[in-house]
Order: C-alpha cells, then structure tokens, then sequence
C-alpha cells in the first residue's frame, strides 16, 4: 500500500455562494490526520470550524480511505488497532462531507 499524498492545504471549491450556506472548503487525507492528531494546526482549527457549522468540508472516497491508511499505521507503531465499527463511528463523527 502506497502512502497519500501529503497536499495538505485546504482550497475552496468554486461554488455559488448562497445567502445563509457556509463556505465550502475540500480537504484531503493528510489535512484530516493532522487535524486529528496535532490539537494546535490549522487543519484542527478547520475541523473545529465545520463542527461549528461556519465552514463545510469535504473530500472524496479515496481521501477517506486513504485517512484510514494513515491511522491504521499510526496504530501499528503503538501496538494498537480500531475494529471496523470504531472506523465507522469516526467517520460517521466527522464534520465532513465524504463523496
């Protein structure tokens, strides 16, 4: 299995802004990890701002499979492991649009 790609910088997506909708940001695996992992980085302040509903975040199948590569090794180096239904509560929790 390959590693990500490491573009980690969230640009917008061009959207028609409509009057009351958030703006709309794309992200990819490595910005989530980092988001999850480092309380202090701009990509958990990105996270934080979804949650709140000031800003929407999305990404593509592949970024969440890829996001699960980077946890699962993440894990590995510690001797520990999530079940199938801790992934799907995560993703589930996440403030992002996955597509």
């Amino acid at each position: 299995m390959s590693k990500p790609s490491s573009n980690a910088s969230a640009t917008p997506l061009t959207v028609v802004e409509l009057r009351g909708q958030p703006p709309t940001y794309s992200v990819n695996a490595a910005t989530l990890f980092r988001g999850l992992m480092d309380g202090g980085s701009n990509a958990r302040i990105l996270l934080d701002l979804a949650a709140s509903n000031e800003i929407e975040l999305h990404a593509g199948s592949q970024d969440w499979n890829d996001l699960l590569w980077l946890i699962s090794t993440a894990l590995k180096e510690s001797g520990a492991a999530y079940s199938g239904s801790e992934y799907a509560t995560l993703r589930n929790n996440l403030p992002v649009v996955f597509h």
